[in-house]
């Protein structure tokens, strides 16, 4: 009924299952919200939230069938029915694409596979997989597959919001509406595309890192949760990985660091854990490209170097939407000269004047809110009492140093405004999450403040008085 790209993605026959498999995925939220969630404030953010991302996932088919007419959405939604059609040759046909390296081409499997648009990319490769699965439960129809993948990866975003808002249950409100409904993140982040799979994956992360490492709570469960998302983030998006796994480290260490019962090993162990955190992320990236020459360093400064060169040409003769970080010639001094306008572009642009569509203005005017609301708690509280709250609370360093890490990788690499609002989402709830914490905190310590100095006035006025009594003797 309706193509792009000769890709056929939505039929008639959509519209009669469509309904039926909303229908059921809101009885069965609804039953899991009234009994898991019956005595728990958070319980009225659970079916919005749903709701938000799965407005996301149809609106992103929406966008790239009736906007873009193109877009990768499709090409993984093309891809997956191999998985479909191998089912009626039997299981092992199936488990053997499942099992297939990419790129490798079999007798078995050749026919399956030589005409796939992601089959020779490991991570695109990797999400077909996801979304092949997808499409065997959902008939392989496009906006049942959405909708599916959309309640996936909000299960990880339900994951991450349970954990903060465990943290801090004064502050379930603001949280709902940092994690669940931030309009980028939810739109963006539910679609059929690696960003859904990735940001549903990196709330389990945490979740479970959280209930193994601070609560020991159901660590079998846990860790098994840990392990299948962590691979899959790790084979999707493995910069992901890379940002995250030192703010993790910091995270427990900052956090345990108080039990060290020895004052000079609580001094001492900062920069040491600083530093196995760098030597660890050297040596994963390392790793990382004896596996995959694409993620060696090498070929990351080499990539991102032709991305800035490229893109800035683009920006200046054809007014696209690329955006320069100044001269960037592969090199580490001109790569940290650079990180602080990457981490701006990431986190607080494009600006309301580099918005050329209806898209880019929507991009434009989130990251004018979250730029406002950073300068505000900073003009409220001053540079020292923000810095210091972020050193001595270990939630909120992890938060931000998650943030501004994935900023600089995104903001560095990324080619263009209209990918990097795709490429930011998993940072953007962290950093969002991290503002609200510091303000909360702030204000609990300017009210004791003002609390101290009412409590101590009495005693002067007293003293005051005694003395003008003495003085009169």
């Amino acid at each position: 009924m309706f193509q792009a790209d000769n890709i056929r993605f939505l039929e008639y026959n959509d519209f009669i299952i469509t309904p039926f498999y909303l229908f059921i995925i809101l009885i069965a939220a609804l039953l899991y919200r009234n009994i898991a969630l019956h005595d728990n404030p958070v319980r009225k953010y659970f079916i919005t939230g749903m709701l938000a991302k799965i407005a996301g996932g149809i609106g992103v088919g929406i966008v790239y069938g009736f906007y873009y007419h193109s877009g990768d959405t499709f090409y993984y939604f093309y891809d997956s029915q191999t998985f479909n059609e191998s089912l009626r040759h039997g299981l092992d046909l199936f488990f053997k694409l499942l099992l297939l390296p990419a790129n490798t081409y079999t007798t078995a499997t050749y026919d399956s596979t030589w005409w796939l648009t992601f089959f020779r990319d490991p991570s695109g490769w990797m999400a077909d997989k996801i979304y092949g699965i997808v499409s065997i439960f959902s008939f392989h129809s496009y906006p049942v597959m959405a909708i599916v993948i959309s309640v996936l990866s909000f299960t990880g975003a339900w994951a991450l919001y349970k954990t903060f808002a465990g943290l801090y249950p004064n502050l379930y409100k603001e949280l709902a509406y940092c994690i669940l409904f931030v309009p980028s993140v939810f739109f963006w982040g539910s679609g059929v595309l690696k960003d859904s799979i990735t940001f549903g994956c990196l709330g389990w992360i945490t979740y479970c890192s959280y209930s193994i490492f601070f609560k020991k709570r159901k660590i079998v469960r846990n860790g098994l949760i840990l392990l299948v998302t962590g691979y899959i983030a790790l084979q999707v998006k493995a910069y992901i990985i890379i940002s995250f796994l030192p703010a993790l480290l910091f995270w427990i260490f900052l956090t345990f660091r108080r039990k060290i019962p020895n004052q000079f090993l609580r001094v001492v162990s900062g920069p040491a854990v600083f530093t196995i955190s760098l030597v660890f992320g050297y040596l994963m990236v390392t790793r990382l490209g004896h596996e995959f020459t694409q993620f060696s360093l090498q070929n990351v400064l080499n990539t991102a170097q032709t991305f800035h060169e490229w893109h800035s040409f683009l920006a200046k003769n054809e007014n696209a939407s690329g955006y320069s970080l100044g001269l960037v010639d592969g090199t580490w001094q001109s790569i940290v000269k650079a990180s602080p306008a990457a981490i701006n572009v990431t986190l607080f642009r494009p600006y309301l004047w580099e918005a050329h569509s209806a898209i880019m203005l929507a991009s434009a005017l989130e990251s004018t809110f979250i730029l406002g609301f950073t300068l505000y708690i900073f003009w409220k509280n001053g540079f020292r009492r923000p810095l210091t709250t972020i050193i001595n609370n270990p939630t909120i360093f992890f938060c931000v140093f998650f943030a501004i890490t994935f900023a600089f990788s995104v903001g560095f690499t990324a080619y263009n405004f209209g990918a990097l609002v795709r490429y930011k989402i998993p940072c953007i709830p962290f950093f969002l999450t991290g503002l609200v914490i510091i303000n909360y905190i702030t204000a609990q310590e300017r009210k004791k403040l003002v609390a101290d100095r009412l409590n101590r006035r009495p005693v002067f006025r007293m003293q005051s008085e005694e003395m003008d009594v003495i003085s009169k003797q």
